[in-house]
Formats: structure tokens, C-alpha cells, sequence
């Protein structure tokens, strides 16, 4: 392997950097702008509940929570505890780094299709991700799917800059802190190891210095997250309801992957339509795309792991591959028509001297493509280069983006009607609330109204997560008030490490002077006090009187009010 000679030391372009910073930036703020958009619409959900749960305990009983469930998540808990700190725990403040950790990711996928590509295939591949429902529904949801994304695509980055030089120990340090931080987002997100191994084959074989150092920078990466993957081996008992629920089908998991069926099904048609096995960039892609949902779904039998948000960062790969082809096709397309070969000519001109003589002194650095194997001759893909490569000529660095007008109506043509046929997803990513949950932000606001010191609350049913999701979410949306008081609870869940808190086994000695209580459960209307412990339901029915009930999306909201002995009885 020939030593890559350095960078030339001299400043380019104003024109040239800011061609290079738009497959980055524009990314990046359309998908903040498109995340954000309508995010509080959508009230938390059950999950979102846990993470504003964990952020709030002490020191003490955040240790106690993570011994026994979670531990999985502990860097992520820690963040956002000192997020809320800092800046709060309203709902924009807590899905905020999830926003931002998802436009750092469409900003990198855009270098890292410059990179492997084009500048053209990095700012469509950008663009195409932001335009994904699922981006907006995950980017505004306080759960760490967005920064397992986000550090998938840089330890992308970080990878084919290690192996430009892989022989430099300094070239793999960032490599090694990303690996670290992708386990501490999500641990199956390490299932992308296996595609930056094949990266890494690709690039310079079994037995090169590169695979050596590659592998050493990823066992020390690991190092800090052995034990997390020891304290969720111990756990893996929390996750058990997904063998019951899983994917139901291949539909229902692209169309949670993507956020919408049609935009998923386009999106996998065009990068299967871009895969060449015999490219080592497009099949790193590829890799990428399906070993982590194989690597998960061969460990079925032992833990099932399948679900969609679990392998949601693979999504960058199957954009790259379809922005391949959108670019390459719309290159085609625009070739077609008089105008655009006449622009194509004028966007020529021979080599000047000066030029030919400074390309001949960086023939010897490594970029992305000649380490993946991508020469002139594997090169298939770049609209920017195709209608211009002719002996003698060569295409201008500074119209890499703009040169072909055409070719770019052809591509925002189709990611406008990509756009347009993902609005039905837009709007479920922002309804209330995600999923099959309880609207409990709607049953706060049903009560907050109503609500007199003194008041006590209670919950049941078993539907839509029952007491104990019930319980932290109307915490969560009840937070800025002083009560009402949990009245059948005897252990707190912060007390005990537990989401769950302890019910007391005697409900009227509970409820002793309690003379307003608020009910919130998922029973049926014909009868609120159903899927209740007996006693506690046969108090509620015996003492109180129901005196206001509404309903909302799975869940009613009910104030039972307790008659009061008459005088004669007294």
C-alpha cells in the first residue's frame, strides 16, 4: 500500500468551500426546521414519560432505578438529567437534543455521500432523508434513536478517514470515541460494526495494517461499553413483552422504519436500483443497510430485539444508495433534452497546465473513493461527472453542485413528490398521541380546570400501560401543580428503583378523609372501577359517587365525590 502523501497547504476557493458546506448545512437546517415544525402537537408518550421519570430523580435513586431496570440507558438518563437542569423539562426542552442530534445526522449524511460520491448525491441524500416522516417522528421524541443515528453515520465518517491513513494510530481516535458513544446511545446500534468491518475488508484486504488497527480501535471503543452490555444481560427480562408484540409484518416494519409505506417502498426501489456488489462503496452500503436487521434477527431466539426504532440507523444507508440513483438517473434524464447538452458543453474546458500539475502532486492522497475502490472507472453513479469525462476535458470543481440545472429540476422534482406523498405521514408523526398510547396530556387539561386543594387521585384499568404508565405521565403533565395526592400508594416507584409504585393492601384506611377523588383509567365506561383491585373498587362504589367522567384517546378521566353522612346517621 503506497504512503498517502499530505494535503497541499494552500487555501481554496471561497466558491469551491461553500460548494462543499451546502451538502452539510442545507440538510441540516431543513431537517431541524422540518423536525420542529408541529413537535408539540403530539403529546409524550409512554417512553418519553420513563425518560422525564429518570431525569427527575436524585442521584440516589437514579443508581437505585438503573441496578434494577434501564441500566441499558444510563448515559442517555444522565444527558438529559443534566439537559433539565440546565434548560428545563418542559416538552420542547426534552425532545430539543433529539431534534438537534437528528440535523447533526442529515448534515453528516450529506458529507458522507460528498465523501463516497458527490457533493450532488450528498445534498439529495440529505435532503431525501429529511423528508422522511419517521426522521420527524423520531427527531422529536426524547429517546436516544436519534443519537444512535447520528453516531452511526459519524463513525461512517470517521472510519474512511482513519483509512485514508490507516497506518497513523491519531487518524483512529475519533473513530474509537464514536464506537464508544454509538454503544452508549443504543447497543444494538453496535450491529454496524459488522458493515465497517466490511469497509475496512474493501478497503485494504484481511491482512493489512489497516484491519489490525481497525479492529484494536474497535475493542478499545467497546471498553467503556462492556458494562452496560453486562448490566443489560441481567436485564434483558424488560424487554420480553416485545417477543409477544415484535414486528407483525414486513409492511408494518417499513412503514415504521420510513414513517410511511410509499415513502419506504420508493426509497428501498431506488437504492436496491443503485446496488453494485462489485463497487466496495455501494457494497459498504449495503452491509450497513441489511447485517444489522440480519445480526438482530438471528439473535431472536435468544432475545428479540426487532424493532423498527431499535434499527432505525440504517436508514442512512438505504438513502444514500436511493440518492445514487436519483442523482445518476436525473443526470440521464436532463441529458436527454438539446438545452442540457449544450450547458453540458459549455460546463467543459480543457485542463489548464496549472491544474494538471497540482492534481498530478495529490495523485498520491487517499480520499473516500480511491479507498473503497472507486477510480475513475467505478465511478458510475456521479451525475456530476458523467456528461463531462471526455479525454482532454474535465468537469470544473466549482460546478460539482450547480453546473447541471437539468439535472437538478430532475432530482427536486422527485424529492418534491417524495415530499408530497409522505404528508400523510407528517401528520401521524405529529398526532396525538404516537402510537397506541393514552392521551394523558388531554386528560391533565380535562382536570386541571376542575382541580380544588385536597383533591386526591387514583388510577386504573389495564389497557394503554394501566397504573403505571398512567402514573408517571400525569406527574409529568400535572408537575407545575401541588397535588393531588396519590392517595392508594404506599412505596413511591422513585423509592424502591422501580417505574411501578407499591399499592396499599388497604384501600379505605388509604383513603381516609379523602373527601374528592380523581379517578384516570382505561376501563370501559359501563364500568370505570373494572380491572381495580376488588376492595378498592368496592369502596370507590360503596362511598363515592361519580359526579363528572370524560374520555379522551384511551383513557377516561372521572371525579368521584364521597357522600357525606347525614345528621340522623351520624
Amino acid at each position: 500500500m503506497t504512503r498517502p502523501q499530505p494535503h497541499a497547504l494552500e487555501a481554496a476557493p471561497f466558491g469551491s468551500r461553500l460548494t462543499r458546506g451546502l451538502p452539510i448545512t442545507i440538510p441540516a437546517l431543513v431537517t431541524l426546521f422540518v423536525v420542529l415544525v408541529g413537535h408539540d402537537r403530539r403529546a409524550l408518550w409512554r417512553d418519553e414519560y420513563a425518560t422525564w421519570w429518570a431525569a427527575s430523580l436524585s442521584t440516589d435513586q437514579l443508581q437505585l432505578l438503573l441496578s434494577k431496570v434501564d441500566a441499558v440507558f444510563a448515559p442517555f438518563y444522565l444527558f438529559t438529567r443534566a439537559w433539565v437542569a440546565l434548560f428545563g423539562d418542559s416538552l420542547t426542552s426534552l425532545r430539543l437534543p433529539s431534534a438537534l442530534a437528528m440535523a447533526a445526522a442529515a448534515g453528516l449524511i450529506g458529507a458522507l455521500g460528498r465523501r463516497l460520491f458527490s457533493p450532488g448525491a450528498g445534498l439529495v441524500a440529505g435532503l431525501l432523508f429529511a423528508l422522511l416522516p419517521a426522521v420527524s417522528r423520531y427527531g422529536a421524541e426524547a429517546r436516544p434513536y436519534a443519537f444512535a443515528l447520528a453516531f452511526t453515520v459519524a463513525g461512517a465518517l470517521a472510519l474512511l478517514r482513519a483509512l485514508e491513513q490507516p497506518e497513523r494510530w491519531r487518524r483512529w481516535v475519533p473513530y474509537t470515541l464514536v464506537v464508544a458513544a454509538l454503544g452508549w446511545s443504543h447497543l444494538v446500534a453496535l450491529t454496524v460494526l459488522a458493515a465497517y468491518a466490511v469497509a475496512v475488508v474493501g478497503a485494504a484486504g484481511v491482512r493489512s495494517v489497516a484491519l489490525r488497527n481497525w479492529v484494536a480501535a474497535t475493542v478499545l471503543g467497546g471498553l467503556p461499553v462492556l458494562p452496560l452490555l453486562w448490566l443489560g444481560k441481567r436485564q434483558t427480562g424488560q424487554i420480553g413483552w416485545i417477543g409477544d408484540r415484535g414486528e407483525e409484518s414486513i409492511r408494518e416494519f417499513i412503514t415504521s422504519t420510513f414513517g410511511s409505506l410509499w415513502i419506504g417502498l420508493a426509497v428501498l426501489a431506488l437504492a436496491l436500483l443503485s446496488v453494485r456488489l462489485a463497487e466496495p462503496r455501494r457494497r459498504f452500503l449495503l452491509a450497513w443497510a441489511l447485517l444489522p436487521p440480519a445480526a438482530v434477527l438471528a439473535l431472536t431466539p435468544v432475545i428479540n430485539m426487532m424493532l423498527s426504532r431499535y434499527l432505525l440507523f440504517t436508514v442512512p444507508a438505504w438513502v444514500l444508495l436511493a440518492a445514487c440513483t436519483l442523482r445518476h438517473a436525473s443526470a440521464r434524464v436532463a441529458a436527454l433534452t438539446p438545452a442540457a447538452r449544450a450547458a453540458a458543453a459549455r460546463a467543459v474546458s480543457p485542463v489548464p497546465p496549472t491544474t494538471a500539475a497540482r492534481s498530478a502532486a495529490a495523485a498520491g492522497q487517499r480520499s473516500a473513493k480511491t479507498v473503497l475502490g472507486a477510480g475513475a472507472a467505478a465511478g458510475g453513479g456521479s451525475a456530476e461527472r458523467g456528461a463531462g469525462s471526455a479525454r482532454g476535458v474535465t468537469v470544473r470543481p466549482a460546478r460539482a453542485l450547480a453546473g447541471d440545472g437539468s439535472a437538478w429540476a430532475v432530482s427536486f422534482g422527485v424529492l418534491a413528490a417524495l415530499a408530497l406523498l409522505g404528508v400523510p405521514g407528517q401528520v401521524e408523526a405529529r398526532t396525538l398521541p404516537a402510537g397506541n398510547q393514552a392521551d394523558l396530556r388531554t386528560a391533565a387539561e380535562i382536570m386541571r380546570p376542575r382541580l380544588l386543594p385536597g383533591d386526591a387521585i387514583a388510577y386504573g384499568g389495564e389497557p394503554y400501560g394501566g397504573p403505571r404508565t398512567f402514573r408517571r405521565g400525569m406527574t409529568y403533565e400535572l408537575r407545575d401543580l401541588d397535588g393531588p395526592r396519590d392517595v392508594f400508594v404506599s412505596v413511591r416507584g422513585q423509592d424502591r428503583g422501580s417505574f411501578e409504585a407499591v399499592e396499599c393492601a388497604d384501600p379505605a384506611e388509604c383513603a381516609k378523609g379523602v373527601t374528592r377523588l380523581w379517578l384516570v383509567t382505561s376501563a370501559p365506561d359501563r364500568d370505570l372501577f373494572a380491572a381495580m383491585p376488588v376492595a378498592r373498587a368496592e369502596l370507590l362504589r360503596d362511598e363515592f359517587t361519580t359526579v363528572f367522567a370524560q374520555r379522551t384517546q384511551g383513557v377516561a378521566v372521572a371525579l368521584l365525590v364521597r357522600e357525606q353522612p347525614s345528621p340522623v346517621q351520624q
